[in-house]
């Protein structure tokens, strides 16, 4: 597992589970008279504990987990994270009708409320987080979010008279000999107007280049999430930490 591929998503999942289990050690059910006062670990509320605390928390366990696996995982017949789906948006309708079946004489506590609130938000977490390209973008944990600068975004050239880099992706354009012109980046093809930005993951190092002057201006890295914004002629135009750059070498990327 790399966490390097958590994603705004999960950290989304992750907070509303946790919020849940704080709240379940809040008052979930109280009597309008009395001092009578139960948590949803009480044992008079038995199902309340499982359908409620368990089952979201297991839930935002199997989401993140299916997300972080190198290939899915699929457990009688279905991935971590279809599994978890189901028991994310199920939640709620159990804590609606938990509170729905408070006996006459009780009224619901200040943690069945925040319990209700919390679950809506995992729910919304995990089928937002398929739909919603912002949330796939990458937290940056453990380092490799951005790309690494190889002559660095904005930095410094090649002095005069120093050596091409070796190695450009089949399709790129050579740099400059010695002493000579740079090469002129070629003449992007016309924008595709049914292109839609996708994230996509490389399998190994990948150079990214400047759009204009084809110099090096950093290194994509497995197990990170980019963004390809643009179709570049043969390549693709990726979009990392607000600088865009070109990835002409595209074969075995994974797109999300």
């Amino acid at each position: 597992m790399d966490i390097k591929k958590l994603t705004r998503g999960d950290a989304i999942v992750a907070v509303a589970a946790l919020l849940i289990f704080i709240f379940s050690f809040l008052a979930y059910m109280k009597a309008e008279v009395g001092d009578f006062s139960r948590n949803a670990w009480a044992s008079e509320l038995a199902p309340v504990v499982t359908s409620e605390v368990i089952i979201p928390i297991a839930a935002a366990v199997l989401y993140i987990l299916g997300g972080l696996q190198p290939r899915p995982q699929v457990l009688f017949g279905l991935t971590l994270r279809q599994w978890a789906v189901p028991l994310a948006i199920v939640t709620p309708l159990n804590a609606l009708w938990s509170l729905a079946a408070i006996p006459d004489g009780a009224e619901a506590g200040i943690g069945a409320i925040f319990i209700i609130i919390a679950s809506l938000i995992l729910a919304g977490g995990v089928i937002a987080n398929e739909m919603v390209p912002a949330l796939k973008a990458p937290l940056g944990l453990g380092g490799g979010g951005s790309a690494a600068p190889a002559g660095g975004y904005g930095g410094q050239q090649a002095p005069y008279g120093a050596q091409p880099q070796q190695g450009a992706p089949y399709g790129a354009p050579q740099q400059a000999q010695y002493g000579g012109a740079p090469a002129p980046a070629p003449a992007p093809a016309a924008a595709d107007p049914s292109f839609q930005p996708y994230w996509f993951s490389v399998p190994d190092q990948r150079q990214l280049v400047d759009a204009q002057t084809n110099a090096p201006a950093g290194s994509l890295n497995p197990g990170v999430w980019y963004l390809a914004v643009a179709q570049h002629g043969q390549g693709l135009l990726v979009e990392v930490d607000g600088v865009r750059g070109v990835l002409w070498n595209v074969s075995g990327i994974q797109k999300s």
